[in-house]
Parts: C-alpha cells; sequence; structure tokens
C-alpha cells in the first residue's frame, strides 16, 4: 500500500493543513505540542502560542468566533472556556493528544470529563483514521444543522508509525464546503450570550444539533468512502455476527483487542467486538446488536462513586484500565474471569 509513514501527531497535523485551517492557538504542552511543530513545518497559517490552555481555549472563541477555521491542539483541554465554544455553536476542531487529568498518563480521563459539555467526540483507532477523521470533522461540524465543535482522541503513542494515504487538497476541496460563519459584522450585529435568559431553548437547539449529526456523519463517511474507499461508520462491529461474548472498546487499543479475538476465535470462543467510534452523539441505534449476548465494555477513565465512562452507557461486566497498554493476554485473561463470574464484574486491569 503506497502511502507516507507517520506518526499519530504528524497525521493530525497533515489532517489539518489539507482542511485548509486559518488558526491554530496552542500550548506547548506534551504530546500536542509535537502536533504543533510538524504544522509549522508543512502548512502557512496563524499558528500562535497562549500561555495557557485556558488561554487556548478562549483564542479559539476568538478565531471562530471572527469566522476563522479553527484547529486547536492539546492535551488534557479543560478549562472553563472549553465549555463555552459549544454554547456558542463555534465549529472548530480539536485534536487531543489523550491524558490522565492528573498527569502524563495514557488514558481518557481528561476527554471523557468534557462528554456533557456539548463536543461530537471521536475516538480514532489508527493514524489513517486520525487523518480522515480530522478532515470529515470539519465538514461535519460546518454543516448548518450541526455547527458544534468536534475533539477527535489520540490516544496511542506518539512514536508509533503507520502507513497512511493522506488525501490530497484538490479532493479536500470537494468535500469541504466554504466555511461561511456568522461573522463579526458592526451593521448586523451578533450575540453569542453563554448567559443568556433563553438558556434552556438553547440547550434543546444544541440537543437536536446532536441529533442532526447523527445523519450528518453518516453522509459525510459514505462521500468519504465513494472518493477514497475508506469507511469507518458511528461503530465498526468486528466478528460480531455469531458472537456469544462481545468487547466493547474505543481508540488505539481496538486493535490489540481485535488480535486477540481472532486467538480465542481459533481456541473455538465465540468472541467479536464493538468498536465506538463516536461516542458523542452516542449511537444508540447501532448498539442493538449487543441485545442478548454477553458483553464487556473496557475502559480508560472512570467515573468516580460509579464505574467506567463508557460502561455507563452499556450494561455488562465492566474492566477498568487506567495508565496501562494491555496486552492480548490481558484481554484473553479478562474473558476468563468475566465467563467464571455469575454475574457482572467491575475488573481493574
Amino acid at each position: 500500500m503506497k502511502g507516507n509513514v507517520l506518526s499519530s501527531t504528524e497525521s493530525a497535523a497533515h489532517a489539518a493543513k489539507l482542511s485548509f485551517v486559518e488558526a491554530v492557538p496552542n500550548f506547548p504542552a506534551p504530546f500536542s505540542i509535537d502536533i504543533t511543530k510538524k504544522l509549522r513545518e508543512i502548512h502557512n497559517c496563524d499558528i500562535f502560542q497562549a500561555e495557557s490552555v485556558s488561554a487556548v481555549m478562549a483564542s479559539a472563541v476568538g478565531t471562530a468566533t471572527a469566522g476563522k477555521r479553527t484547529f486547536v491542539p492539546v492535551s488534557s483541554p479543560l478549562a472553563y472556556e472549553t465549555f463555552s465554544a459549544p454554547f456558542m455553536r463555534l465549529p472548530f476542531v480539536m485534536a487531543n493528544v489523550s491524558r490522565s487529568q492528573h498527569g502524563l498518563r495514557s488514558d481518557h480521563s481528561a476527554v471523557m470529563a468534557l462528554r456533557d459539555a456539548g463536543y461530537l467526540m471521536f475516538f480514532p483507532e489508527t493514524n489513517q483514521e486520525i487523518h480522515d477523521t480530522i478532515i470529515q470533522a470539519y465538514r461535519i461540524a460546518e454543516d448548518s444543522k450541526v455547527l458544534l465543535p468536534v475533539i477527535v482522541n489520540i490516544d496511542g503513542p506518539s512514536s508509533y508509525t503507520e502507513v497512511v494515504q493522506m488525501s490530497t487538497e484538490q479532493s479536500t476541496k470537494g468535500l469541504l464546503t466554504r466555511f461561511n460563519p456568522k461573522r463579526l459584522d458592526m451593521k448586523k450585529p451578533l450575540v453569542n450570550d453563554i448567559f443568556s435568559e433563553e438558556y434552556s431553548e438553547l440547550k434543546l437547539q444544541q440537543q437536536k444539533a446532536m441529533e442532526n449529526a447523527l445523519t450528518i456523519i453518516k453522509k459525510t463517511d459514505e462521500k468519504w468512502k465513494q472518493k477514497f474507499r475508506r469507511s469507518y461508520g458511528l461503530v465498526e462491529n468486528f466478528m460480531t455476527e455469531d458472537a456469544e461474548t462481545v468487547i466493547v472498546i474505543a481508540g488505539y487499543h481496538s486493535s490489540t483487542a481485535k488480535a486477540a479475538v481472532k486467538k480465542m476465535r481459533e481456541e473455538g470462543r465465540k468472541v467479536g467486538l464493538l468498536r465506538i467510534r463516536v461516542f458523542r452523539p452516542w449511537p444508540e441505534e447501532e448498539l442493538k446488536v449487543l441485545t442478548g449476548r454477553k458483553v464487556v465494555v473496557f475502559d480508560q477513565a472512570v467515573s468516580l462513586g460509579r464505574k467506567g465512562v463508557l460502561s455507563s452507557h452499556i450494561k455488562g461486566s465492566s474492566v477498568i484500565s487506567l495508565g496501562k497498554y494491555p496486552s492480548e493476554k490481558d484481554f484473553h485473561d479478562i474473558l476468563d474471569k468475566v465467563d467464571k463470574a455469575e454475574n457482572d464484574v467491575v475488573l481493574w486491569l
């Protein structure tokens, strides 16, 4: 397969370039700084450094409000301003290099803290999917029926490289519509008021936008398939047709889990995997395939006082792995423990 050997951060940078981004506020945090460095090398746009994550998100709000197509490389995007952007209906794209809330451990806890904030949330598995999803994200976010910001989460090791088939500027132009935001205009005043008295109505509109996004994501993915012969969907089903037990997982570790599923199939165990690609909006219809099967949900973020964030959405046994890259043997051992348990269990890896 022809292509370029790229890391996850390089894939994100090239995707931003091919999305014709105009403004890139950034803070030199570990991991996400690699995206910014690469983007400086390959793309001529307004790339500027802010003094904190809070300042980055405030800058993104400002550039998006001013009508600039905005790209935000971050690592742990938690700040007050982060919560303002969805309410203000600002369709920028954030590439989040996943880490914990408290340090540099690789897990989903920081990004999952935004699950109710109003962002569309994608969890790619491969560097190819990171590249494709960032470009698709602009088409989805900027649709007049959506107008919400997007988080594309990156949770694999930044040193991991693979062959990536990059799109071209010409083919991307055919996919992306012209960015036509509600620009600031002194003659036509526009109010983006997060303290509006119409708060309830505006939140309802956000919910409708999320519901609309389900359709727009599917349509965009279909157009991508027509152009590049690659398709991802809201979820991915892997050997689930006759599966008695299904592993539910999101992100980079899905590849390891798939390898484990193949080995267990060779042993005669009817195991399958369902990968959550789109976490928000939640793909309710696509998860009906789990009905009547034993479900094991693999989480990389815990809702303290309950259990894993992903497993809070799905009934079944829950496995919580924080800061660890699981092996194929880990998945094998987990299913052994679940099979021996009489009821649903919560396991810590």
